[in-house]
Order: structure tokens, then C-alpha cells, then sequence
């Protein structure tokens, strides 16, 4: 078994392990906190980007379409006999 020296300082390594590993964390923390706001800011310049880019690019008005030529019917067959004799 350890002695009681041992365990008090093996006791005091943890704890700043742990001290170390929390300001560790605590940072990463902010920095992600940091990166999803400059996230947001960005996806909104790019929106206001993109919306701009789409207002310049409204086509000019066209010249009016000419109205298509109705097409004629076609006049109906008339009904022969096999014989022609109709």
C-alpha cells in the first residue's frame, strides 16, 4: 500500500492535471463559441452577396413574342367504298 507522502502528492499531480484540462477546454470552448459567430456572419455576407448578384443579373425585358399561326384543319376524308363506285 502507499504511504500517505505518496498519495497526497500523486493527489496534488491530479488535481493540476485536471486544473490544466479544464482552462484547456474553457478555451476550446470560446474558440468554438468564436467560430459559430463568425459562421454566422459570414453565411449572412454571402446571402447579402448572393441576393445581389441576382438583382444585377434580372434579365432585360424581352421583345413580345409574335403570336404563332393557328394552324388550319385539315379537311376530313371522305368515306370510298372498296369498289370505288361511290
Amino acid at each position: 500500500m502507499a504511504s500517505s507522502k505518496q498519495l497526497e502528492n500523486t493527489i496534488k499531480r491530479k488535481t493540476a492535471k485536471v486544473a490544466k484540462l479544464q482552462k484547456e477546454v474553457k478555451v476550446e470552448t470560446s474558440a468554438i463559441a468564436k467560430l459559430k459567430s463568425d459562421l454566422v456572419s459570414a453565411k449572412k455576407k454571402e446571402a447579402e452577396a448572393k441576393a445581389k448578384a441576382k438583382a444585377k443579373a434580372k434579365p432585360k425585358a424581352k421583345a413580345k413574342a409574335k403570336p404563332k399561326a393557328k394552324a388550319k384543319a385539315k379537311p376530313k376524308a371522305k368515306p370510298t367504298s372498296v369498289l370505288g363506285i361511290f
